[in-house]
């Protein structure tokens, strides 16, 4: 594999420590995250196997989470209005389950073998958009066996480089919501799923530490300008458009995983 720098963690990680390149890869995630969280649906998958390639499979995820959270934030209160709490609450019980052992599981494996499980989610992720793109799947089932299935997927996915996104998309799918309650809800659901995560990352993994915070902080401008442009964006140009352009950005960063 190829070494850009060596593996972190929360206790060597500061302000001073970090490359111009790792500034801009972090500044990069931030922007992405935000346009994801705007409206551009699954771009901020592309700052997962970035990020882990730069600072280390378990701690790029402790760093990106605090933006997650803002930019959660943001959209829960953009769409408060459009919860379908039923939803939120089948899933929501599963998720943890899959939290705890994505915890444990994280903490036997090696963060050369991290990123490797990271890669195969992340490149079944992408698979399943393009399959379903492909055989233009809109009907899925809903029975309780499926939503905890699904979420015991996204609790072990979103532990392993936040990558929750495709089985949850799976699941929201699959109840036929519309739009705005599909985005409220999972508005709501990644806000949750993210804060109840938090602790996980801090006692356990320690990936998250206030050098780090500080880090995130600094950050927030930008993940805000993100999900600024990001609404304006997405009221000006097709889905279509979009939706190829975060496939292929996903695709090249997933190549990133297995170099």
């Amino acid at each position: 594999m190829i070494q850009i720098v060596a593996t972190f963690t929360a206790m060597e990680f500061s302000i001073q420590s970090l490359s111009p390149i790792q500034w801009g890869v972090l500044i990069l995630a931030a922007l992405f995250i935000g346009l994801a969280k705007g409206g551009i649906s699954n771009l901020g998958m592309s700052t997962v196997p970035l990020a882990a390639w730069y600072f280390g499979g378990k701690f790029s995820t402790g760093i990106i989470l605090p933006m997650l959270i803002v930019a959660d934030l943001t959209a829960v209160l953009y769409y408060r209005k459009n919860v379908e709490w039923r939803y939120y609450l089948k899933l929501l019980p599963w998720t943890v389950v899959g939290i705890v052992f994505g915890t444990w599981l994280g903490e036997v494996v090696s963060d050369e073998l991290f990123k490797r499980i990271m890669g195969v989610i992340f490149a079944g992720s992408v698979g399943f958009m393009l399959y379903r793109d492909y055989r233009g799947i809109t009907t899925i089932p809903h029975q309780w066996w499926f939503a905890a299935i699904m979420g015991i997927l996204a609790g072990v996915t979103t532990m392993f480089g936040n990558l929750a996104g495709a089985a949850t998309t799976v699941f929201f799918l699959a109840m036929q919501l519309p739009k705005q309650s599909y985005l409220g809800t999972a508005a709501w659901f990644f806000f949750s799923v993210n804060l109840i995560k938090t602790p996980f990352q801090i006692f356990f993994w320690g990936t998250i530490s206030w050098d780090t915070l500080k880090i995130n902080f600094l950050l927030v401008p930008i993940l805000l300008f993100g999900v600024a442009m990001g609404i304006w964006l997405v009221q000006r140009f097709s889905d279509c458009i979009f939706r190829k352009m975060t496939i292929w950005l996903c695709l090249v960063a997933m190549v990133l995983l297995f170099l």
